[in-house]
């Protein structure tokens, strides 16, 4: 019996085979949206909004999904696609490319650095670069994607992947070095040492 459905809702949503197979293929990437959510926005009340929004999507179209393919990279296709939705529906204008100068003008001053490099130093080195380098970076490094697959998350040409992979690596050796120098790691030979 159908009528009692909205127009356009599958016949297979109550089907148990599916939500147990939905269950099993989509549910143990939830950690990995939500925290690549997290990294992207950089707010986690959003990144639960985006994450939501990307399990509501994959269910909705799960129907659609092709068994035996990479149900993870589908999962990150939505992801990127729910979130230039929901920048562009929070800001309500076009996002802007950062550039180099508005990037300097716009960092604030380091607090004083540990003694050991941690991982929100890391953390904080990747949030320092440009989006698009940043999601890259993580799809690639962090997500361990190979380059096709990244470019398709990303809907863009595997050359811009490897060419914003290239440039990312560079600003985040740089973001990095300048850590690193502050604890006085990687100065040139005999400038600064101790006898």
């Amino acid at each position: 019996m159908t009528g009692g459905r909205p127009p356009g809702e599958a016949a297979w949503s109550n089907d148990s085979s599916t939500v147990g197979r939905f269950e099993a293929e989509a549910m143990p990437h939830l950690n990995d949206i939500f925290r690549t959510a997290t990294r992207i926005l950089g707010d986690r009340a959003r990144a639960e909004d985006v994450a939501q929004e990307v399990y509501l999507q994959a269910w909705k179209s799960f129907h659609r999904f092709e068994p035996g393919t990479n149900c993870r990279a589908w999962l990150f296709k939505i992801l990127f696609h729910c979130v230039n939705h929901h920048r562009r529906k929070w800001f309500r204008f076009p996002l802007l490319k950062e550039t180099e100068e508005f990037i300097e003008s716009n960092l604030t001053a380091a607090e004083p650095i540990p003694e050991l490099l941690t991982d929100s130093d890391i953390l904080a080195a990747l949030d320092r670069i440009p989006a698009d380098f940043r999601a890259v970076i993580l799809m690639v490094d962090v997500e361990e994607f190979a380059y096709k697959d990244a470019a398709e998350i990303l809907s863009v040409p595997i050359g811009t992947v490897m060419s914003r992979l290239s440039r990312g690596r560079k600003l985040l050796r740089e973001q990095l070095g300048d850590v690193a120098r502050s604890y006085g790691i990687g100065r040139a030979a005999g400038e600064g040492q101790r006898v």
